[in-house]
């Protein structure tokens, strides 16, 4: 039973290190998010006592009280992951894949340590001691684990660090309190930290989002929400208008289609816009003018 429960560990090492690149850093671009301080604490402490069961199991038995002592940083690390559930639900929307990947790896540590438990009676009634083994390939396997998730847990740390450290601090000013402003790409990197700092200033913000219930998580339903600027009634009108949506620029390499689909996902988001100015009553005055610089903006993002 150990040798199995050992054989899950280096499986959920595995998954974890898919789920961190390819969700956190590529699907979802987390270390650009503003939000994403408290989930990257959880996963830097997580990622920590990880590596302290992997690299221990590794190549020691756990015998007499040094087992109380496996067995809190387990029961440590299920009450970090349940936290981490709860504040990724709270701060963003996960993709469905992520969701499906975390589901295995509950089940995959649940099964592990379940197994794990079975020698427990045997490690317990020994003298107490850290007891050196050697489970050839396993302690291998394992050592790399514990070595890639330390490291991982010290990335997050310095990410949630960062994000901290960048948080905004001040008020956007319009001039007046309540504005009503149009935000595009409000839960981008550069779109949420402007978001957060007009509701800091007490103004009335509409987002436009590709995931419009992802903002409405984010922004704790401070925002109005929508999908596409067509959503707009003809007879809105607003005293500002910022256009800064468009897909991630940190991903995949910059194919000629990646570019492609960067540059149309801003420049679509522009003409968007356009249509909406050119039906809404304000034809004049702000309207025109408003016109004028998203024409400008749209030429110069397909140049």
């Amino acid at each position: 039973m150990l040798e199995l429960a050992l054989w899950l560990l280096v499986a959920q090492a595995l998954l974890g290190a898919f789920d961190t690149l390819w969700h956190h850093e590529l699907t979802v671009a987390l270390p650009c998010s503003p939000t994403a301080r408290r989930e990257f604490a959880l996963h830097a402490a997580r990622a920590l006592l990880y590596s302290v069961v992997f690299a221990g199991l590794a190549w020691f038995n756990f015998a007499g009280v040094w087992l109380l002592a496996l067995i809190a940083i387990v029961l440590v690390e299920v009450v970090l992951t349940l936290r981490d559930f709860v504040e990724e639900d709270r701060s963003r929307l996960l993709p469905a894949s992520e969701r499906i990947t975390h589901t295995i790896l509950a089940i995959n540590g649940g099964a592990a340590f379940a197994l794990l438990a079975t020698v427990f009676p045997a490690w317990w009634a020994q003298p107490s001691a850290l007891l050196l083994v050697d489970r050839g390939l396993l302690s291998w396997l394992l050592s790399c684990a514990a070595l890639g998730v330390a490291l991982s847990g010290v990335r997050d740390a310095l990410a949630a660090w960062q994000i901290a450290r960048l948080a905004p601090s001040v008020e956007i000013e319009l001039g007046a309190p309540h504005r009503r402003v149009l935000v595009t790409g409000g839960t981008g990197f550069i779109g949420s930290t402007l978001v957060r700092a007009l509701l800091a200033g007490r103004h009335d913000v509409t987002v436009i989002s590709r995931r419009p219930l992802a903002a409405a998580i984010q922004f704790g339903a401070r925002v109005r929400a929508l999908r596409s600027a067509r959503e707009l009634a003809d007879d809105e009108t607003f005293d500002a208008v910022i256009h800064v949506a468009g897909a991630p620029v940190v991903g995949p390499r910059w194919s000629a289609a990646r570019k492609a689909l960067l540059t149309r996902s801003r420049t679509d988001g522009a003409d968007d816009l356009l249509a909406f100015v050119a039906r809404a009553p304000a034809a004049g005055g702000v309207g025109a003018g408003l016109r004028r610089r998203l024409l400008r903006t749209g030429r110069a993002q397909r140049r």
